[in-house]
């Protein structure tokens, strides 16, 4: 086929025709270059990608279906709290009961009119729970120190009722030697002392439950209180009592110093075991000796005098300690009966 020139195309006029140029165009490309391939259709592509890629052109589509879902839902979800973070906190033993006023095992004849006033004083603080009934029975708390002082050779043991619950115990027995072995105590004045676990025992500092104490103190007077039990009708040892209910809670003369109330107990009760009576009157200075009786008030029943709260039988510079000591008498006691 012979190939026309499109300037030489003429319209009814004459004058070159642009279509009839541009259709002449087109033809004379086809016959230079070849025909144009059809244009294929985007599902005769998606055969041959299927053909050439095998299951792997299927699982490309789902894998980008189920990477949206995912990271839709992971924006979508609420975030989950954060544990907060808790302290381990020690189960707490439950605490015994506390000894009720009327709780009495033994009631003495009180001999005579007791002062109100001062049996007001003698009445226990509140305070933490105490064990009002244990076994009736000791164990001897183990641990022995060298002689602590000079003089006459006093061994003792440290014990407990059993049955006794919510005291500390290491604490306990530390107190009571580190008391006795103090030179402000009895040691050093006239006296040894040595604590020991076996052997010959003079004398055995129990903490003793409420009611127990009754049993080695009677209970004349309404109050709860402790006391030195020589050996004898209701013990066949000399025994320091020491009533739970004041180790946990003090008196009113030491309102606010627990402590030093139970360095008073330690010294007051064991200057018994050494031999010590009472006192009733303050020493120079002012202060209650450490064998008055402190737990029932700070008033002197021989001059009427108030004394200032004394846990030491010889306190560092005071003169005329430990005082003057005399038997109790229906003048200078006002209750007739020792704590």
């Amino acid at each position: 086929m012979a190939v026309q020139d499109p300037s030489r195309v003429r319209g009814a006029e004459g004058t070159v025709d642009d279509v009839a140029r541009a259709r002449g165009a087109v033809r004379n490309t086809e016959t230079l270059y070849g025909r144009r391939p059809p244009q294929r259709s985007t599902g005769h592509a998606w055969m041959r990608f299927t053909q050439r890629y095998g299951w792997r052109a299927y699982a490309l589509p789902i894998l980008l279906v189920i990477t949206i879902v995912a990271l839709l839902t992971t924006r979508s979800a609420p975030k989950a709290a954060k544990p907060t973070a808790r302290a381990h906190v020690p189960a707490r033993a439950t605490a015994p009961p506390a000894a009720a006023p009327s709780s009495i095992i033994k009631a003495d004849p009180a001999g005579g009119d007791i002062n109100p006033k001062v049996l007001a004083a003698a009445a226990l603080p509140a305070g933490p729970a105490y064990t009002l009934k244990g076994a009736g029975t000791f164990r001897v708390l183990k641990g022995s120190t060298p002689v602590v002082g000079h003089g006459k050779l006093f061994r003792y043991s440290v014990e407990v009722e059993n049955g006794i619950q919510g005291v500390d115990l290491a604490q306990f027995q530390q107190l009571v030697v580190s008391t006795l072995s103090n030179p402000q105590s009895w040691s050093g004045h006239g006296v040894a002392l040595q604590r020991v676990d076996s052997g010959p025992i003079d004398f055995r500092v129990s903490l003793t439950s409420s009611l127990t104490t009754r049993k080695f103190c009677g209970y004349t007077i309404p109050a709860e209180t402790s006391c030195y039990d020589a050996a004898g009708s209701t013990s066949k040892v000399n025994r320091v009592v020491f009533n739970v209910a004041r180790w946990m809670r003090g008196s009113t003369a030491y309102v606010g110093d627990l402590a030093a109330y139970r360095i008073y107990m330690i010294n007051h009760e064991d200057g018994h075991a050494l031999g010590h009576q009472h006192a009733h009157q303050c020493l120079p200075n002012g202060l209650a000796p450490v064998m008055m009786q402190q737990t029932f008030g700070l008033r002197s029943p021989q001059t009427g005098k108030f004394c200032s709260a004394n846990a030491w039988p010889y306190p560092t510079g005071v003169a005329g300690a430990p005082g003057a000591e005399q038997p109790d008498t229906a003048k200078n006691d006002e209750y007739g009966k020792g704590d």
